[in-house]
């Protein structure tokens, strides 16, 4: 623009310089002889012409100065507008905002980082954010962060920090490099959002669903417990959980997961009667409220325990009556701190989540435990005789089955008796089925004494009894232990008040000379059997 302006001024004006030369030099060659120069009116035209030409480049040129100036001005308050709407949403900014050196130390931060972290600009300027580090965010983390600056990239992760008053905090972070024109790094700024909400919800969730896969897979439920607690102290580390529960009668507290709590601490308090003054736990299970105490050693209701509290170094106890689905208080959930502690809304609301988890947990575990019991009651039902105990002939059957593959494989021997018993039904007629019952389980009794117990003794009808000798050596063998059998059912039986006898017939068969099927092996035993009875009763017949 420069060299424009000097060309342009150039053009205008020496023309007119060199006219106003020739014109005053011919003047003056003209009067050379007069005492004074005479100046014409056209010189003084000239002149004029002249400076109005240089006046009219001088205003070119100061226009066209103006104008770039003021496109300068322009740029520069556009760009302080930019700047100035940049820190309006860094200083409004929800995210934290850090600006570190080189060397790590805090230069700036926003408001929000005040506010999530409690720490003022003052008090972290030229300090080192390590003063957030709460020791549970792994040093894998903050070395692969460190990596990717140093190699000019920007780095996205978390951080669980500590904010001033001690309370642990989650920040989601997106960290970047700032480089000058020379592409070399001169600072850091990061940008952080506190994510301590979600990561609770997310890990309530897991909690919820961890206990939700132990119940399923039938785990004990004090492992179900424990999990609900180590939940919340990995979530909170400065508090020490307990779950305590009622016991039948609902007078006394025993323990469920206490695992933060010192052993002889844990062995004082199980089995504590409930009632007000029972510490925070056997008040809220008594009174069904909660109950929160924030000074141990000064709150009545743990006088007498002060010395126990004090040995454990608890300062805190909040407690929180689980109540299940019928409104009935099944035990407490209780967070304990150190040192005296007052709890915010946040920790109302997880003692309450905590408490409703392991409510869950103690009703749905009970739940199972009651469909289990009633399917193993259904089993044995199928399985095993009511009256007696004794396999029925379903169970039997599979006994058989297993016994004769064994003995086949192994090349062993095996007997299978069937016995009915003799004058049975004038018992049963004479002294009412209730009697007769009686009779029966002494029956089982007395034969089961005459066995091994790898031997196995059904009931597969009303008198009538299989038994299945495993190993035997041979008919004779199995004939002496048939007739131990009747001499054993053939003592008088004093039951009522009444003394009675009866008698038996055995008959047996032997595997696998008597057959090499269940079928077989079973017929043919029956068939010794009823030879018996032909024979006059109170006898063993082998096939």
């Amino acid at each position: 623009m420069k060299k424009n302006v000097y060309w342009l001024y150039l053009f205008f004006t020496f023309p007119s310089l060199f006219s106003l030369g020739v014109h005053a030099n011919a003047n003056l060659t003209a009067n050379s002889s007069s005492a004074m120069p005479i100046v014409s009116d056209a010189y003084f035209s000239m002149v004029a012409d002249a400076l109005l030409g240089l006046a009219i480049i001088l205003a070119i040129y100061f226009f066209c100065r103006n104008r770039r100036l003021t496109r300068r001005l322009e740029k520069s308050r556009q760009q302080e507008d930019q700047l100035r709407t940049l820190y309006a949403a860094i200083d409004q900014s929800p995210a934290s905002v850090v600006i570190a050196g080189l060397d790590a130390n805090i230069r700036y931060v926003n408001p929000s980082f005040t506010e999530i972290t409690g720490y003022s600009l003052h008090e972290v300027m030229g300090h080192n954010p390590s003063v957030l580090h709460s020791g549970l965010t792994s040093p894998d983390v903050y070395d692969e962060m460190w990596h990717k600056l140093t190699h000019g990239e920007s780095w996205s992760g978390e951080f669980i920090n500590r904010r001033k008053n001690g309370e642990v905090y989650w920040e989601q972070a997106h960290i970047s490099p700032v480089f000058n024109d020379d592409g070399e790094v001169t600072q850091y700024v990061a940008v952080k959002l506190d994510i301590t909400d979600r990561k609770r919800r997310e890990q309530h969730e897991q909690a919820h669903n961890r206990v939700l896969e132990l119940l399923s897979k039938g785990a004990p439920l004090d492992k179900i417990l424990l999990a609900i607690v180590k939940s919340v102290e990995t979530e909170y580390p400065e508090m020490m959980c307990s779950i305590l529960l009622l016991d039948k009668e609902g007078k006394h507290l025993l323990t469920g997961a206490t695992p933060s709590l010192p052993d002889f601490y844990n062995e004082a308090i199980n089995g504590i009667e409930i009632g007000i003054g029972a510490g925070s736990c056997g008040t809220a299970a008594f009174t069904g409220k909660r109950v929160i105490v924030e000074d141990i050693a000064t709150h009545p209701y743990w006088a007498a325990y002060r010395e126990l509290t004090t040995l454990a170094g608890l300062g805190a106890c909040w407690s929180e009556p689980i109540y299940g689905s019928a409104d009935k208080v099944l035990g407490t959930f209780a967070i304990y701190h150190h040192d005296r502690h007052s709890p915010k809304p946040e920790d109302i609301k997880l003692i309450e989540a905590s408490a409703n988890l392991a409510a869950i947990a103690i009703e749905r575990y009970h739940a199972v435990e009651a469909l289990r019991q009633s399917e193993e009651k259904h089993r044995r039902l199928a399985h095993y005789d009511v009256l007696t105990g004794l396999p029925t002939r379903v169970l039997f059957s599979d006994r058989l089955k297993q016994a004769m593959r064994s003995a086949k494989r192994n090349k062993k021997n095996l007997a299978l008796m069937f016995l009915d018993l003799d004058k049975f039904k004038p018992v049963n007629d004479t002294f009412g089925h209730a009697v007769g019952d009686r009779l029966l389980k002494e029956v089982a009794s007395r034969m089961l004494g005459c066995v091994r117990e790898s031997d196995t003794v059904c009931r597969i009808g009303g008198d009538e009894f299989v038994i299945l000798l495993h190993d035997v050596a041979d008919a004779e063998s199995a004939f002496n232990v048939a007739e131990k059998i009747r001499q054993a059912l053939n003592q008088p039986f004093k039951l009522a008040g009444h003394q009675m006898n009866i008698s038996c017939s055995i008959g047996i068969a032997l595997y696998p000379e008597n057959g090499v099927d269940e079928r077989t092996l079973t017929k043919n035993a029956d068939m010794a059997m009823y030879r018996a009875k032909e024979n006059g009763r109170d006898q063993a017949q082998v096939f």
